[in-house]
């Protein structure tokens, strides 16, 4: 589609369609514009996809257009979009389609691996509405997280059906769909569409949803399990559904949903994927091949403590710390004290002086040396070791 295609107003819509009172616009995509609009005689909501005006100057886009809107128009299971009318616009091809009030699996899961019971449940409601598009003879042809859209119970359903075409249609197709989800022998053939193709696509698709990891062409692999610990019954599954020989894919998106119905436990409906953010992703092998085994690398353990641990070698530090400081300050105070003590003066000798002309006393006879006190006499003995009387 050109760069130059504008989206017509709300206003110009009401004109021109006037079954219809626009509400909002949606979003613009590669292949035209969409609004919310609620169809008055049936009083329900519905999404209104406008298509460039060059595509509708194309003979053969608008026949090809207008032979797959009837095609799913006939269609009617609960994971596919519902076709409810199409026609020209004032030169512009549009087509009036069931509302789905969520987002995109593309904008949902980009970049996060979905738990894998919920993985696989998405997947077979896929597979399930493309096995219906397929017995009814339609192939999608650019089946992507883009042109998948999830309730808000997490249900999948398949949108965009522009490239679609019925598998015995004899004119040429639109483009062969988006890198990464195309199998091998459309670059090869474009004109091989076919359901095995469209299987090739929900291969790419479930593994996406597992590891986090948009797969590019020819780009090698590693099993799922190996990259997020899912049962190894998915690894056949996504192997089979994106062998590059087509002969050794599924033979139809109904035997792929029932390896997967198989697989999956049915989960109560939720508001939300449980995703995780999409582990480191490792080479390995290409879709089918032996998975190569690496070497793990010596990685050293770290035992983390509790939170409520004591840090008895932090405590030992802190005393160890707090007696040197101690020892220190002690042994300052003792230096100081001994230092004032060193450079105090010595104390003056005083000399007594008598007065002039006084006689000196003389000194004292030796017969008045004071008594010298009487001996302390000892103490008793214990009873015990009395000496015994004298007889």
């Amino acid at each position: 589609m050109s760069s130059s295609f504008e989206a017509p107003t709300l206003e110009a819509l009401a004109e021109l369609l006037p079954a219809y009172e626009f509400d909002s616009f949606i979003a613009q995509g590669g292949m035209g514009a969409v609004y919310l609009a609620r169809q008055k005689a049936l009083d329900r909501d519905v999404a209104i996809k406008i298509l460039p005006r060059e595509l509708g100057d194309d003979p053969e886009f608008r026949k090809s257009f207008e032979t797959e809107a009837k095609a799913m128009a006939r269609l009617n299971h609960p994971n596919l979009i519902g076709v409810y009318d199409s026609g020209d616009l004032d030169g512009m091809l549009y087509i009036v389609m069931e509302y789905v009030n969520g987002k995109s699996l593309y904008h949902s899961a980009y970049n996060l691996a979905v738990d894998p019971p919920q993985a696989a449940a998405i997947v077979k409601g896929i597979c399930d509405g493309l096995a219906h598009a397929h017995e009814n003879g339609v192939i999608h042809r650019d089946i992507k997280p883009a042109n998948i859209l999830l309730t808000h119970k997490a249900e999948p359903k398949i949108g965009d059906f522009g490239l679609a075409r019925r598998a015995d249609a004899d004119h040429p197709g639109l483009i062969m769909g988006t890198p990464g989800y195309t199998a091998p022998e459309i670059y090869d053939d474009p004109e091989h569409a076919s359901q095995k193709t469209d299987i090739y696509a929900v291969g790419v698709i479930l593994y996406e949803l597992l590891t986090g990891h948009r797969p590019e062409d020819d780009e090698e692999l590693p099993a799922p399990s190996t990259v997020v610990g899912c049962d190894k019954k998915l690894d056949k599954i996504w192997a089979r559904a994106t062998a590059r020989n087509p002969r050794e894919r599924y033979d139809s998106a109904e035997q792929m949903a029932i390896d997967l119905q198989g697989w999956a436990i049915p989960d109560p409906p939720t508001q939300a994927l449980r995703t995780m953010q999409r582990p480191p992703r490792v080479a390995g092998a290409r879709p089918g091949a032996a998975v190569p085994q690496r070497r793990a690398a010596h990685v050293p353990v770290v035992h983390k403590k509790k939170k409520s641990d004591t840090d008895w070698g932090l405590l030992v530090h802190i005393l160890v710390v707090a007696v040197v400081v101690g020892a220190l300050f002690y042994g300052w105070k003792a230096y100081q004290k001994a230092k004032a003590a060193k450079e105090k003066p010595a104390p003056e000798k005083v000399e007594k002086v008598e007065p002039k002309g006084a006689t000196p006393a003389p000194p004292a006879p030796a017969s008045e040396k004071k008594p010298e006190a009487p001996a302390p006499l000892p103490p008793p003995l214990p009873p015990s070791i009395n000496p015994p009387p004298t007889r």
